[in-house]
């Protein structure tokens, strides 16, 4: 397990003054990029061995959005699963209490020839060693028959990652700004789930369809498929908004 401070820039915060989502995001990307260094298995490590990760899923519970000057306290810790995939979970915390959580699911593939790769096969002794219980479940995400909207959105050379592809996050950002702006103005993001189904490479226009909102109380739901430029579904995501 591997635990780290973080302090909020000025630049992270939002018009109400509080940590934004894409902030979180980038903390949780460094802290992974950082253990997996403690362990040589991060994506530098690894591509001149002709292998690399490769993000399957990705689940983030926010429980409130801290303020500006706050000490953010992290913790990630991973585990295999099946000898295939690569858990890693994320508890974030300041001064008063929890602000957020998360899971994802990595696999190690081959880059020439696309194929997933046995995690023994390929991880350090450190990697094994330090492996912790990760119990958490993806279920599959649902895919409407009808979306009620569609936005194009291009992708910019800094989008792109250490694999050339979209990095994870700006999906997420996608989604996000694709929802109603009452929903935005009125709601809080509370719940982003992912499911990365092929990657973006290079740069391109994108397009995000939105089904029709289900509404449960004083949660809004919305379903998002990201599209590339010849028609096939890059991720699918849902986003859940809190209102208050």
């Amino acid at each position: 397990m591997f635990e780290a401070s973080y302090s909020i820039p000025y630049a992270g915060i939002g018009p109400d003054g509080r940590m934004k989502l894409p902030v979180l995001l980038d903390i949780l990307q460094d802290m992974a990029d950082r253990d997996a260094r403690r362990m040589s298995m991060t994506v530098s490590d690894l591509l001149p061995k002709g292998i690399s990760w490769v993000l399957r899923r990705y689940t983030v519970s926010v429980e409130r959005y801290p303020e500006y000057e706050s000490t953010l306290t992290v913790k990630t810790w991973h585990g295999p699963r099946r000898n295939l995939h690569s858990m890693r979970a994320f508890s974030v915390w300041d001064e008063r209490g929890p602000v957020a959580s998360a899971d994802t699911s990595w696999i190690l593939i081959d880059l020439e020839r696309g194929r997933p790769l046995r995690l023994d096969r390929h991880a350090t002794p450190r990697y094994v060693e330090e492996s912790l219980p990760v119990t958490a479940e993806f279920p599959d995400l649902p895919c409407p028959e009808e979306w009620e909207d569609e936005r194009p959105f291009s992708v910019r050379r800094w989008d792109l990652d250490r694999n050339n592809h979209v990095n994870n996050a700006v999906y997420f950002s996608w989604a996000a700004e694709a929802v109603p702006e009452e929903t935005a103005k009125d709601c809080s993001l509370v719940r982003v789930d992912a499911e990365y189904l092929r990657p973006t490479e290079g740069r391109g226009d994108i397009r995000v369809r939105t089904a029709r909102p289900g509404v449960q109380g004083a949660e809004i739901s919305y379903v998002h498929s990201i599209v590339g430029p010849e028609g096939d579904e890059k991720a699918r995501v849902i986003t859940l908004w809190r209102k208050g």
